[in-house]
């Protein structure tokens, strides 16, 4: 019984076990940003989105891939689902074809979830 105990706890402070652990809150990083203000939004890949917020710009890492972010860049448009007058962490947005979401609607399109909004620093002239 100790032996197992003391391979638990072995297991448990390992340097791998608390790498494997959650990232907590980014550095610099706000919960949500006042839609009313945004300016433009773009994908990097399929699990990043980049919110241009009056002067300021923030990245969001979505909690999972989104599938057709992407599109964003080229086609897409970004519907937003916030519960209240923010857009914040765990709110829901989907990237859809405007032209196929009149004939179908958004139910098609898949809904993925926002992460942390960290500040992206201003470019050096």
């Amino acid at each position: 019984m100790k032996m197992m105990i003391a391979l638990a706890a072995g297991l448990i402070l390992s340097p791998a076990a608390l790498a494997a652990a959650p990232a907590g809150k980014p550095a610099g990083a706000v919960s949500c940003i006042d839609p009313r203000q945004m300016g433009g939004t773009t994908a990097e890949g399929e699990d990043v989105l980049v919110f241009h917020v009056g002067s300021k710009t923030y990245r969001n890492r979505l909690a999972d891939s989104c599938p057709g972010l992407s599109r964003l860049n080229t086609f897409g448009s970004l519907a937003t689902e916030p519960w209240g007058g923010q857009l914040c962490r765990g709110d829901a947005v989907r990237v859809f074809d405007p032209n196929q979401a009149r004939t179908v609607g958004l139910a098609g399109s898949p809904r993925c979830r926002l992460g942390w909004f960290e500040p992206v620093p201003p470019a050096r002239p």
